[in-house]
């Protein structure tokens, strides 16, 4: 060995290979598939930063070749280099799956011009990742951001792409649409995340942060003389509840109760409800029942839940009846390393926050009950006859977020009326009702893609 150089090559020559093939699949994604910009900025984004990191080893190791006093000065940048790609490597596969034939486009584009509208999340971009997980994620990008800040004083050839999040979809569900409403769930932690970061709202978000604290003092008896990492820790926790309310009404505002419909049909589809867990505040997440309380809370603030009280529908009844169990039922999992029933006496202090916070932010793109209103009898009656209901009423064409909800009713309601109508097409073939679910569905996003061709037209797209 050569003071180190030979191993110090070694390494240099297996990185290039590893960037260089995850370049070339790069591109072969973007030439063979189609995908949505946010997803054609990031693999740009690879591009750009696998031509940076070829530089860096070629100047590195020739610079370590002339001067072996860098070989250690090297070996160090090389080191956050390969940390870098090993964490990126892992978004790259999933992010090249969900491409526009495996995903709902149309809805994406809404959602995400939704969340565009919001205070401070102008021109946010949101990458699909597909996942084998049955669940809809939020891949947290702020660490994969610092590091991407770290990287730039080693490769400042490829800046991270601004305000990129990322939402992972379950790869089952990607065509679909009345399950996909979820990630307008996702979307909440994105903008939550994105804003906590950006320092733009740094009071409200610093205000919650400070109400955390204040309750947990308050409703924890010894929270004072704790360690400062038992503090830290039962933070932490209540900050994660807050997340996923703030998540929860934060869909509820842009997209209305079609959120909590999907929410309930994916708890269903998973087996989650009726089984004594909805009072059980885990790790991560808070009771089901908390979860639902606070989103019939919301929808009857924003007048939503009149519209839809008389949607015949066992959605609406567990909805109902979820958020109607008791707090004093509230319980702590018991896997939990802390089991003082004060945390949940703390978090239900600081829920009137969450909700400040959210209605704040989102007062420029929340979802209106008045549209549905005016559209969802026009839009029932388009479905009931098989057709797009993105037909003009009035020479006006129904909003999308009108035809979401009015959609959603319609198929807890309606579909086997429809199917009724139709020859040799019974309801209680499941077989038959799965297929005029697809095609209900496939109607609805229909409609979605054409409302979002006549914001363009009218020049209310970028």
């Amino acid at each position: 060995m050569q003071d180190g150089i030979d191993g110090l090559l070694h390494d240099a020559a297996c990185l290039h290979g590893l960037v260089d093939f995850v370049q070339q699949y790069c591109t072969e994604q973007l030439v063979s598939q189609s995908y949505l910009d946010a997803t054609g900025d990031f693999f740009g984004y690879i591009d750009e930063l696998a031509r940076g990191t070829k530089q860096f080893l070629s100047d590195s190791t020739a610079s370590a070749s002339r001067s072996r006093q860098r070989i250690e000065a090297v070996r160090a940048d090389l080191l956050v280099v390969k940390d870098y790609w090993r964490i990126l490597h892992a978004f790259i596969k999933p992010a090249s799956d969900a491409h526009t034939l495996r995903i709902p486009c149309s809805l994406i584009r809404l959602a995400v011009r939704q969340v565009g509208r919001v205070s401070g999340m102008h021109d946010a971009k949101v990458a699909i990742l597909l996942t084998p997980e049955l669940m809809y994620f939020q891949t947290p990008h702020t660490h994969l951001k610092d590091l991407a800040a770290k990287l730039n004083k080693v490769i400042p050839e490829a800046a991270f792409p601004p305000k990129l999040g990322f939402v992972e979809l379950p790869y089952s569900q990607g065509p679909g649409f009345f399950n996909n409403l979820i990630l307008y769930h996702e979307l909440g932690h994105f903008t939550f995340e994105e804003l906590c970061s950006s320092n733009l709202f740094d009071s409200g978000f610093a205000t919650l942060d400070a109400a955390i604290i204040d309750s947990l003092q308050n409703n924890v008896a010894d929270f004072s003389t704790r360690s400062r990492q038992a503090q830290w820790l039962a933070w932490e926790l209540l900050r994660s509840w807050t997340q996923e309310i703030f998540a929860d009404l934060f869909a509820l505002r842009l997209i209305g109760p079609a959120f909590s419909f999907a929410f309930i049909e994916l708890l269903g589809l998973l087996g989650l409800l009726r089984d004594g867990r909805e009072m059980i505040f885990s790790e991560s997440h808070p009771a089901q029942a908390c979860r639902f309380g606070e989103q019939v809370l919301q929808l009857r603030d924003d007048r939503w839940w009149d519209a839809v009280q008389d949607v015949r529908a066992e959605h609406l009844e567990l909805i109902t009846d979820v958020a109607g169990r008791s707090p004093d039922d509230y319980k702590l999992d018991p896997d939990l390393f802390d089991q003082d029933p004060g945390l949940i006496l703390a978090f239900r202090g600081i829920l009137p926050a969450i909700r400040k916070l959210v209605r704040s932010i989102t007062k420029g793109a929340a979802a209106g009950v008045g549209e549905f209103h005016k559209y969802k009898a026009h839009v029932r009656k388009c479905l009931m006859q098989g057709i797009v209901p993105s037909t003009p009423l009035d020479r006006k064409v129904p909003t999308p977020t009108a035809i979401i909800n009015a959609a959603f009713c319609f198929y807890l309601t309606s579909l086997p009326q429809l199917m009724e109508r139709l020859e040799d097409q019974k309801p209680s073939d499941i077989e038959r009702r799965s297929y005029w679910t697809q095609r209900l569905e496939m109607w609805t996003l229909k409609a979605v893609e054409d409302c979002e061709v006549v914001a363009r037209c009218q020049g209310e797209l970028a």
